[in-house]
């Protein structure tokens, strides 16, 4: 499983933002678009808020879809 570093700015990032600066999804409309479809799990837990942020220092494994992984630290 890869492991990514992403940078936040402010002291937190959107979950789209993070999806898509971690590769695993092409853009910002199709992050919002599996989650509306139930595509994204962090920690195998299903994302239902579009909205969601998380904070500096916060590490997850992230799943779109059924192949795509990676283990994520946000700093």
């Amino acid at each position: 499983m890869p492991e990514i570093t992403i940078t936040s700015t402010g002291g937190h990032i959107a979950i789209a933002n993070l999806l898509k600066q971690a590769g695993l999804v092409a853009s910002t409309s199709e992050a919002l678009r599996m989650i509306d479809q139930g595509g994204i799990k962090l920690d195998g837990e299903k994302v239902s808020d579009k909205s969601l942020q998380l904070k500096a220092g916060t590490v997850v494994v992230a799943q779109v879809g059924k192949r795509k992984f990676a283990r994520i630290t946000v700093s």
